[in-house]
């Protein structure tokens, strides 16, 4: 089996249809939003209502949303 060198992985993929897709850096309120959700997110495993409200409405939130998530965090 022989080894094939990234660049040459990479424009195998992309001749093949593949797409290459830069993603931006998560800002400061990205950060703190993700880490907000998790934290949810193990109070609701543990049974608290409120967190378990909180998870369902964001996740409502992102099905309303035109644009997937990761169309979101392109750059």
């Amino acid at each position: 089996m022989s080894q094939k060198s990234t660049e040459e992985m990479i424009a195998e993929y992309l001749k093949n249809g593949g797409k290459v897709t830069k993603l931006r850096y998560a800002s400061e309120k990205d950060q703190k939003k993700a880490s907000k959700r998790w934290n949810h997110r193990e109070k609701a495993m543990n049974g608290n209502e409120k967190s378990k409200d909180f998870l369902m409405k964001e996740d409502e939130k992102q099905e309303m949303m035109i644009f997937s998530t990761i169309d979101q965090w392109r750059e």
